[in-house]
């Protein structure tokens, strides 16, 4: 599932991320689009995430 990150902050605390980071996500479920494939796939809108380290 891909996770949208919007905003200064969060963009900028995704940088230090690594692939296969373990992280917690709050946000909201939105869909992909409205056509096509699209709106048959769903995108977590992050409005928070934390790491585990």
């Amino acid at each position: 599932m891909a996770v949208m990150l919007v905003g200064e902050a969060l963009v900028s605390q995704s940088r230090q991320l690594a692939e296969g980071q373990r992280i917690l996500v709050q946000g909201f479920l939105a869909r992909a689009g409205f056509r096509g494939e699209a709106r048959d796939r769903l995108q977590l809108h992050a409005t928070r995430f934390e790491c585990f380290d």
